[in-house]
């Protein structure tokens, strides 16, 4: 259950970064273009997928090095989607540079502000569990 609120948690985050950050992509690459509603469904198609990452990450008990290396491998596995489903949607030309970099660069933002959203989302929940402990632990509870 807990990694199914995370999942939905990250689907939200990622969601709406992309959607500002293809906001600012299309007004620089594409600013003389319609748009279809097909571009909606790509959007939550590709927020879905990468989203799915969260179950890269190994349980609470895990190492450092383990951590790390999920990051890593979330990281990678976020570009790999995103950079097949843009080539497959057509968001940009793998042969324009500019294009290539931008969807780079889009990649690690919402990366960075998805990640800080879930870490500052955990921490906030663990300072209330552990509250709560100390409540229970101060009543003689435990």
């Amino acid at each position: 259950m807990k990694r199914l609120k995370s999942l939905l948690f990250v689907f939200v985050c990622v969601t709406t970064c992309v959607v500002f950050v293809t906001a600012a992509y299309i007004t620089i690459f594409w600013p003389k273009t319609s748009l279809e509603v097909d571009i909606l469904w790509e959007v939550l198609i590709i927020s879905f997928l990468t989203s799915l990452g969260v179950y890269f990450y190994p349980g609470e008990k895990a190492s450092a090095k383990a951590v790390a290396a999920a990051y890593v491998l979330h990281y990678l596995y976020v570009n790999i989607v995103v950079l097949g489903c843009g080539i497959w949607f057509e968001w940009f030309y793998i042969d324009n540079l500019a294009m290539v970099l931008g969807m780079v660069f889009a990649i690690a933002v919402v990366f960075f502000l998805v990640s800080a959203a879930e870490w500052n989302r955990a921490k906030k929940m663990a300072d209330i569990m552990n509250e709560r402990l100390k409540g229970y632990q101060k009543n003689g509870m435990l």
